[in-house]
Protein backbone atom coordinates (compact mmCIF):
# COMPACT_ATOMS: atom_id res chain seq x y z
CA UNK A 1 0.00 0.00 0.00
CA UNK A 2 1.41 3.36 -1.03
CA UNK A 3 2.05 5.93 1.65
CA UNK A 4 0.10 9.18 1.38
CA UNK A 5 1.44 12.40 2.84
CA UNK A 6 -0.25 15.18 4.82
CA UNK A 7 0.97 18.54 5.98
CA UNK A 8 2.81 18.54 9.31
CA UNK A 9 0.44 18.85 12.26
CA UNK A 10 0.29 22.45 13.39
CA UNK A 11 0.89 23.86 9.91
CA UNK A 12 -1.72 24.83 7.34
CA UNK A 13 -2.08 24.98 3.59
CA UNK A 14 -3.83 27.96 2.02
CA UNK A 15 -6.11 27.15 -0.89
CA UNK A 16 -6.57 29.64 -3.75
CA UNK A 17 -9.35 31.63 -2.02
CA UNK A 18 -7.47 31.70 1.32
CA UNK A 19 -4.27 32.73 -0.44
CA UNK A 20 -6.08 35.65 -2.07
CA UNK A 21 -7.46 36.73 1.32
CA UNK A 22 -4.03 36.26 2.95
CA UNK A 23 -2.29 38.41 0.32
CA UNK A 24 -5.09 40.99 0.36
CA UNK A 25 -4.72 41.29 4.14
CA UNK A 26 -0.96 41.87 3.83
CA UNK A 27 -1.46 44.36 0.99
CA UNK A 28 -3.97 46.40 2.99
CA UNK A 29 -1.73 46.35 6.07
CA UNK A 30 1.16 47.72 4.00
CA UNK A 31 -1.04 50.59 2.85
CA UNK A 32 -1.84 51.44 6.48
CA UNK A 33 1.83 51.25 7.48
CA UNK A 34 2.66 53.65 4.64
CA UNK A 35 0.16 56.19 5.99
CA UNK A 36 1.81 55.96 9.42
CA UNK A 37 5.33 56.19 7.86
CA UNK A 38 6.66 52.78 8.97
CA UNK A 39 9.44 51.24 6.87
CA UNK A 40 9.33 47.56 5.89
CA UNK A 41 12.22 45.25 6.75
CA UNK A 42 12.56 41.57 5.79
CA UNK A 43 14.47 39.46 8.30
CA UNK A 44 15.67 35.82 8.24
CA UNK A 45 13.74 32.89 9.68
CA UNK A 46 16.83 31.69 11.57
CA UNK A 47 18.35 33.38 14.62
CA UNK A 48 20.70 32.50 17.47
CA UNK A 49 18.84 30.86 20.34
CA UNK A 50 20.50 33.15 22.90
CA UNK A 51 18.81 36.20 21.33
CA UNK A 52 15.44 34.96 22.56
CA UNK A 53 16.74 33.52 25.84
CA UNK A 54 18.11 36.92 26.75
CA UNK A 55 15.45 39.05 25.09
CA UNK A 56 12.19 37.16 25.68
CA UNK A 57 13.22 35.58 29.00
CA UNK A 58 14.73 32.29 30.17
CA UNK A 59 11.59 31.31 32.10
CA UNK A 60 9.01 32.13 29.45
CA UNK A 61 7.07 29.37 27.70
CA UNK A 62 8.60 30.36 24.35
CA UNK A 63 12.11 29.62 25.59
CA UNK A 64 11.31 26.67 27.89
CA UNK A 65 8.93 24.74 25.63
CA UNK A 66 8.28 26.25 22.25
CA UNK A 67 11.43 27.02 20.26
CA UNK A 68 12.36 24.90 17.24
CA UNK A 69 16.10 24.30 17.57
CA UNK A 70 18.25 23.30 14.60
CA UNK A 71 19.93 19.99 15.49
CA UNK A 72 23.59 20.39 16.35
CA UNK A 73 23.43 24.19 16.20
CA UNK A 74 22.58 26.95 18.68
CA UNK A 75 20.14 28.27 16.06
CA UNK A 76 16.34 28.37 16.17
CA UNK A 77 13.45 29.14 13.88
CA UNK A 78 12.29 32.56 15.05
CA UNK A 79 9.39 32.37 17.55
CA UNK A 80 8.59 36.11 17.54
CA UNK A 81 9.70 39.32 15.84
CA UNK A 82 10.47 41.99 18.43
CA UNK A 83 13.82 40.68 19.70
CA UNK A 84 14.80 40.01 16.08
CA UNK A 85 14.05 43.60 15.02
CA UNK A 86 16.12 44.92 17.93
CA UNK A 87 18.97 42.60 16.89
CA UNK A 88 18.77 44.13 13.38
CA UNK A 89 18.64 47.65 14.86
CA UNK A 90 21.76 47.07 16.97
CA UNK A 91 23.72 45.05 14.42
CA UNK A 92 23.40 47.92 11.94
CA UNK A 93 24.03 50.59 14.62
CA UNK A 94 20.90 52.43 13.52
CA UNK A 95 20.91 54.39 16.79
CA UNK A 96 24.01 56.21 15.45
CA UNK A 97 22.20 57.18 12.24
CA UNK A 98 18.91 58.33 13.73
CA UNK A 99 17.49 58.84 17.20
CA UNK A 100 14.10 57.41 16.15
CA UNK A 101 13.13 54.52 13.88
CA UNK A 102 9.82 52.93 12.86
CA UNK A 103 9.75 49.49 11.22
CA UNK A 104 7.18 46.91 10.19
CA UNK A 105 7.54 43.29 9.12
CA UNK A 106 5.43 40.39 7.94
CA UNK A 107 6.33 36.73 7.83
CA UNK A 108 6.31 33.27 9.32
CA UNK A 109 7.03 32.53 12.99
CA UNK A 110 7.46 29.11 14.59
CA UNK A 111 6.60 27.63 17.98
CA UNK A 112 6.87 23.98 18.89
CA UNK A 113 3.77 23.63 21.02
CA UNK A 114 0.76 21.36 20.97
CA UNK A 115 -1.38 22.58 18.06
CA UNK A 116 -4.96 23.65 18.62
CA UNK A 117 -7.39 26.08 17.02
CA UNK A 118 -5.62 29.40 16.58
CA UNK A 119 -2.27 28.05 17.90
CA UNK A 120 -0.10 26.69 15.12
CA UNK A 121 3.50 25.56 14.88
CA UNK A 122 3.99 27.77 11.84
CA UNK A 123 2.02 30.99 11.73
CA UNK A 124 2.37 34.50 10.32
CA UNK A 125 2.70 37.88 12.00
CA UNK A 126 2.11 41.43 10.91
CA UNK A 127 4.21 43.46 13.33
CA UNK A 128 5.58 46.92 13.99
CA UNK A 129 8.26 48.37 16.26
CA UNK A 130 8.91 52.06 17.05
CA UNK A 131 12.31 52.60 18.68
CA UNK A 132 13.68 55.70 20.39
CA UNK A 133 10.80 57.42 22.19
CA UNK A 134 9.12 57.01 25.59
CA UNK A 135 6.17 59.23 24.63
CA UNK A 136 2.67 58.04 25.47
CA UNK A 137 1.67 59.71 22.19
CA UNK A 138 3.67 56.97 20.48
CA UNK A 139 1.85 54.32 22.54
CA UNK A 140 -1.43 55.80 21.26
CA UNK A 141 -0.11 55.68 17.68
CA UNK A 142 0.88 52.02 17.99
CA UNK A 143 -2.54 51.07 19.35
CA UNK A 144 -4.32 53.15 16.70
CA UNK A 145 -2.14 51.60 13.98
CA UNK A 146 -2.90 48.03 15.06
CA UNK A 147 -6.64 48.74 15.06
CA UNK A 148 -6.49 50.51 11.69
CA UNK A 149 -4.91 47.37 10.18
CA UNK A 150 -7.76 45.28 11.57
CA UNK A 151 -10.22 47.83 10.15
CA UNK A 152 -8.56 47.56 6.73
CA UNK A 153 -9.02 43.78 6.83
CA UNK A 154 -12.71 44.15 7.73
CA UNK A 155 -12.42 42.98 11.36
CA UNK A 156 -14.88 45.01 13.42
CA UNK A 157 -15.82 42.49 16.13
CA UNK A 158 -12.96 42.94 18.58
CA UNK A 159 -12.09 44.24 22.05
CA UNK A 160 -9.04 46.23 23.15
CA UNK A 161 -7.76 45.28 26.63
CA UNK A 162 -5.36 47.75 28.22
CA UNK A 163 -3.09 47.88 31.27
CA UNK A 164 0.22 49.22 32.50
CA UNK A 165 2.92 47.13 34.19
CA UNK A 166 4.85 50.23 35.15
CA UNK A 167 8.61 50.66 34.92
CA UNK A 168 11.10 47.94 35.83
CA UNK A 169 11.04 49.05 39.46
CA UNK A 170 7.24 48.76 39.57
CA UNK A 171 7.39 45.28 38.03
CA UNK A 172 9.98 44.12 40.56
CA UNK A 173 7.92 45.51 43.45
CA UNK A 174 4.79 43.69 42.27
CA UNK A 175 6.78 40.47 41.66
CA UNK A 176 7.73 40.46 45.36
CA UNK A 177 4.04 40.75 46.29
CA UNK A 178 3.30 37.81 44.00
CA UNK A 179 6.00 35.70 45.61
CA UNK A 180 4.61 36.45 49.06
CA UNK A 181 0.90 36.05 48.31
CA UNK A 182 0.53 33.50 45.51
CA UNK A 183 1.71 30.40 47.44
CA UNK A 184 -1.70 30.56 49.20
CA UNK A 185 -3.29 29.73 45.83
CA UNK A 186 -0.79 27.03 44.90
CA UNK A 187 -3.14 24.05 45.10
CA UNK A 188 -5.51 25.75 42.60
CA UNK A 189 -2.79 26.47 40.03
CA UNK A 190 -1.75 24.34 37.07
CA UNK A 191 1.59 22.52 37.13
CA UNK A 192 3.31 25.16 34.97
CA UNK A 193 2.16 28.00 37.22
CA UNK A 194 3.32 26.19 40.36
CA UNK A 195 6.75 26.00 38.80
CA UNK A 196 6.60 29.71 37.90
CA UNK A 197 5.99 30.71 41.54
CA UNK A 198 9.70 30.81 42.30
CA UNK A 199 11.03 31.76 38.88
CA UNK A 200 8.66 34.14 37.11
CA UNK A 201 5.53 34.82 39.20
CA UNK A 202 4.30 37.68 36.99
CA UNK A 203 3.89 35.15 34.17
CA UNK A 204 1.20 33.35 36.21
CA UNK A 205 -1.22 36.21 35.57
CA UNK A 206 -0.90 35.52 31.84
CA UNK A 207 -1.90 31.85 32.10
CA UNK A 208 -4.89 31.11 29.87
CA UNK A 209 -6.00 27.96 31.72
CA UNK A 210 -9.42 28.41 33.27
CA UNK A 211 -8.46 26.96 36.66
CA UNK A 212 -5.64 29.49 37.06
CA UNK A 213 -7.74 32.42 35.85
CA UNK A 214 -10.45 31.53 38.34
CA UNK A 215 -7.98 31.07 41.20
CA UNK A 216 -6.35 34.45 40.54
CA UNK A 217 -9.61 36.38 40.20
CA UNK A 218 -9.81 37.07 43.94
CA UNK A 219 -6.08 37.80 44.15
CA UNK A 220 -6.27 40.47 41.44
CA UNK A 221 -9.39 41.97 43.03
CA UNK A 222 -7.61 42.23 46.40
CA UNK A 223 -4.25 43.54 45.14
CA UNK A 224 -5.49 45.58 42.18
CA UNK A 225 -3.01 43.79 39.90
CA UNK A 226 0.20 45.41 38.61
CA UNK A 227 -1.60 48.71 37.93
CA UNK A 228 -2.25 49.33 41.63
CA UNK A 229 1.50 49.44 42.34
CA UNK A 230 2.64 51.97 39.73
CA UNK A 231 4.91 54.87 40.61
CA UNK A 232 3.47 58.38 40.14
CA UNK A 233 5.23 58.94 36.80
CA UNK A 234 3.99 55.66 35.28
CA UNK A 235 0.49 56.26 36.64
CA UNK A 236 0.42 59.74 35.12
CA UNK A 237 1.66 58.48 31.74
CA UNK A 238 -0.99 55.78 31.66
CA UNK A 239 -3.73 58.25 32.55
CA UNK A 240 -2.58 60.53 29.73
CA UNK A 241 -2.59 57.59 27.31
CA UNK A 242 -6.20 56.73 28.16
CA UNK A 243 -7.19 60.38 27.63
CA UNK A 244 -5.51 60.29 24.21
CA UNK A 245 -7.37 57.12 23.28
CA UNK A 246 -10.60 58.81 24.37
CA UNK A 247 -9.77 61.72 22.04
CA UNK A 248 -9.20 59.23 19.20
CA UNK A 249 -12.58 57.64 20.06
CA UNK A 250 -10.86 54.29 20.59
CA UNK A 251 -12.85 52.08 22.92
CA UNK A 252 -10.86 50.06 25.45
CA UNK A 253 -11.36 47.92 28.54
CA UNK A 254 -9.03 48.40 31.50
CA UNK A 255 -7.85 44.92 32.48
CA UNK A 256 -5.61 45.21 35.53
CA UNK A 257 -4.69 41.50 35.37
CA UNK A 258 -3.22 41.83 31.86
CA UNK A 259 0.56 41.28 31.87
CA UNK A 260 1.52 39.54 28.56
CA UNK A 261 3.78 36.49 28.60
CA UNK A 262 7.16 37.96 27.62
CA UNK A 263 9.65 39.34 30.12
CA UNK A 264 10.63 42.39 28.08
CA UNK A 265 7.33 44.26 28.52
CA UNK A 266 7.22 47.38 30.69
CA UNK A 267 4.56 50.10 31.12
CA UNK A 268 1.79 49.92 28.49
CA UNK A 269 0.55 46.47 27.49
CA UNK A 270 -2.51 45.71 25.37
CA UNK A 271 -4.28 42.78 23.79
CA UNK A 272 -6.89 42.70 21.02
CA UNK A 273 -9.38 39.85 21.27
CA UNK A 274 -12.39 38.57 19.37
CA UNK A 275 -15.25 36.43 20.74
CA UNK A 276 -15.25 34.58 17.40
CA UNK A 277 -12.00 32.82 18.32
CA UNK A 278 -13.21 30.90 21.37
CA UNK A 279 -10.83 30.21 24.26
CA UNK A 280 -7.71 31.35 22.38
CA UNK A 281 -9.27 34.72 21.63
CA UNK A 282 -6.29 37.03 21.02
CA UNK A 283 -5.93 38.43 17.50
CA UNK A 284 -2.85 40.40 18.47
CA UNK A 285 -1.04 42.13 21.28
CA UNK A 286 1.69 44.60 22.03
CA UNK A 287 3.18 47.06 24.43
CA UNK A 288 6.23 48.93 25.54
CA UNK A 289 9.64 47.34 26.16
CA UNK A 290 11.90 50.13 27.40
CA UNK A 291 14.75 47.88 28.61
CA UNK A 292 15.14 45.43 25.71
CA UNK A 293 17.58 47.45 23.58
CA UNK A 294 19.92 47.89 26.55
CA UNK A 295 19.48 44.25 27.61
CA UNK A 296 20.65 43.11 24.16
CA UNK A 297 23.81 45.24 24.33
CA UNK A 298 22.66 48.60 22.99
CA UNK A 299 22.19 52.05 24.52
CA UNK A 300 19.36 52.79 26.94
CA UNK A 301 16.57 53.18 24.37
CA UNK A 302 12.79 53.02 24.88
CA UNK A 303 10.59 51.21 22.34
CA UNK A 304 7.04 50.01 21.73
CA UNK A 305 5.42 47.62 19.25
CA UNK A 306 2.77 45.04 18.45
CA UNK A 307 2.12 41.88 16.43
CA UNK A 308 -1.10 40.60 14.85
CA UNK A 309 -1.63 36.92 14.03
CA UNK A 310 -2.62 36.61 10.37
CA UNK A 311 -4.15 33.14 10.74
CA UNK A 312 -6.25 34.40 13.64
CA UNK A 313 -7.37 37.36 11.55
CA UNK A 314 -8.47 34.95 8.82
CA UNK A 315 -10.36 32.83 11.39
CA UNK A 316 -12.28 35.93 12.49
CA UNK A 317 -13.05 36.81 8.87
CA UNK A 318 -14.39 33.29 8.30
CA UNK A 319 -14.90 31.64 4.92
CA UNK A 320 -13.70 33.91 2.15
CA UNK A 321 -15.72 34.69 -0.93
CA UNK A 322 -12.54 35.90 -2.63
CA UNK A 323 -12.20 34.46 -6.10
CA UNK A 324 -9.53 35.16 -8.62
CA UNK A 325 -10.79 36.81 -11.78
CA UNK A 326 -9.17 37.14 -15.18
CA UNK A 327 -9.77 39.61 -17.98
CA UNK A 328 -9.84 37.19 -20.90
CA UNK A 329 -10.09 33.49 -21.66
CA UNK A 330 -9.05 32.43 -25.17
CA UNK A 331 -11.23 29.63 -26.61
CA UNK A 332 -10.82 27.71 -29.89
CA UNK A 333 -13.37 26.07 -32.16
CA UNK A 334 -10.78 23.51 -33.29
CA UNK A 335 -7.31 22.20 -32.44
CA UNK A 336 -5.89 23.47 -35.74
CA UNK A 337 -6.20 27.02 -34.34
CA UNK A 338 -3.98 26.29 -31.30
CA UNK A 339 -1.00 28.37 -32.49
CA UNK A 340 -3.19 31.32 -33.45
CA UNK A 341 -4.95 31.18 -30.08
CA UNK A 342 -1.65 31.00 -28.23
CA UNK A 343 -0.34 34.05 -30.13
CA UNK A 344 -3.47 36.00 -29.16
CA UNK A 345 -3.00 34.91 -25.53
CA UNK A 346 0.60 36.15 -25.52
CA UNK A 347 -0.43 39.49 -27.03
CA UNK A 348 -3.11 40.00 -24.39
CA UNK A 349 -0.58 39.37 -21.61
CA UNK A 350 1.93 41.73 -23.21
CA UNK A 351 -0.74 44.42 -22.93
CA UNK A 352 -1.05 43.78 -19.16
CA UNK A 353 -4.31 41.88 -19.37
CA UNK A 354 -4.74 38.75 -17.24
CA UNK A 355 -5.49 35.92 -19.65
CA UNK A 356 -5.67 32.14 -19.79
CA UNK A 357 -6.11 29.38 -22.35
CA UNK A 358 -7.30 25.78 -22.68
CA UNK A 359 -4.40 23.35 -22.56
CA UNK A 360 -6.55 20.23 -22.24
CA UNK A 361 -8.24 19.98 -25.66
CA UNK A 362 -11.77 20.60 -24.36
CA UNK A 363 -14.76 21.22 -26.64
CA UNK A 364 -15.88 24.82 -27.13
CA UNK A 365 -18.67 24.21 -24.61
CA UNK A 366 -16.11 22.86 -22.13
CA UNK A 367 -13.86 25.87 -22.71
CA UNK A 368 -16.73 28.26 -21.98
CA UNK A 369 -17.43 26.41 -18.73
CA UNK A 370 -13.74 26.72 -17.84
CA UNK A 371 -13.88 30.46 -18.56
CA UNK A 372 -16.88 30.77 -16.26
CA UNK A 373 -15.08 28.93 -13.44
CA UNK A 374 -12.12 31.27 -13.83
CA UNK A 375 -14.47 34.30 -13.59
CA UNK A 376 -13.33 35.64 -16.95
CA UNK A 377 -14.75 39.01 -17.95
CA UNK A 378 -14.47 38.17 -21.65
CA UNK A 379 -13.94 35.14 -23.84
CA UNK A 380 -12.14 35.53 -27.15
CA UNK A 381 -13.46 32.78 -29.46
CA UNK A 382 -11.14 31.95 -32.36
CA UNK A 383 -12.98 30.29 -35.25
CA UNK A 384 -11.91 29.32 -38.79
CA UNK A 385 -14.41 31.56 -40.60
CA UNK A 386 -13.78 34.58 -38.43
CA UNK A 387 -10.02 34.17 -38.63
CA UNK A 388 -10.12 34.13 -42.43
CA UNK A 389 -11.49 37.68 -42.13
CA UNK A 390 -8.89 38.64 -39.53
CA UNK A 391 -11.55 38.67 -36.80
CA UNK A 392 -12.50 36.92 -33.56
CA UNK A 393 -15.70 36.70 -31.54
CA UNK A 394 -15.61 38.65 -28.25
CA UNK A 395 -18.08 37.36 -25.65
CA UNK A 396 -18.99 39.56 -22.68
CA UNK A 397 -19.56 37.02 -19.90
CA UNK A 398 -21.53 39.38 -17.63
CA UNK A 399 -23.96 40.52 -20.35
CA UNK A 400 -24.03 37.25 -22.26
CA UNK A 401 -23.54 39.10 -25.55
CA UNK A 402 -20.92 38.61 -28.23
CA UNK A 403 -19.71 40.55 -31.25
CA UNK A 404 -17.29 40.14 -34.12
CA UNK A 405 -14.14 42.20 -33.55
CA UNK A 406 -11.18 42.92 -35.83
CA UNK A 407 -8.03 41.46 -34.32
CA UNK A 408 -6.34 44.90 -34.43
CA UNK A 409 -9.19 46.39 -32.37
CA UNK A 410 -9.33 43.60 -29.76
CA UNK A 411 -7.12 45.20 -27.08
CA UNK A 412 -8.98 48.53 -27.22
CA UNK A 413 -12.35 46.76 -27.00
CA UNK A 414 -11.31 44.87 -23.85
CA UNK A 415 -9.45 47.74 -22.18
Amino acid sequence: MKKTYSNVRGTSDFDAAQSLLFQDTLKKSREVFKRFNYQEIILPLLEERDLFVKGVGQNTEIVEKQMFKIEGKDIVLRPEGTAQVIRYYLQNALFKKSDFSKFFYTGAMFRGERPQKGRLRQFHHIGAEAIGSDSYYLDAEIIDLSLKILDSAGIKERRLLLNSLGCQGDKEKFALILKDELPRYKEHLCEDCRRRLGKNPLRILDCKKQRCRQALKDFVAQTGGPHAHLCLRCLDNFKNLTLLLDDLQIKYILDFSLVRGLDYYTNTVFEITSPRLGAQDAIGAGGRYNNLVKLLGGPDTPAVGFALGVERMLLVLGQSDCQQTIDVFVALTGSSLAKIGFDILSNLRQNNLTADYDYCGKSLKGQLRAAQKKNARYVVIVGDEEWKNNCVLLKDMAKGTQEKVKINDLINKIM
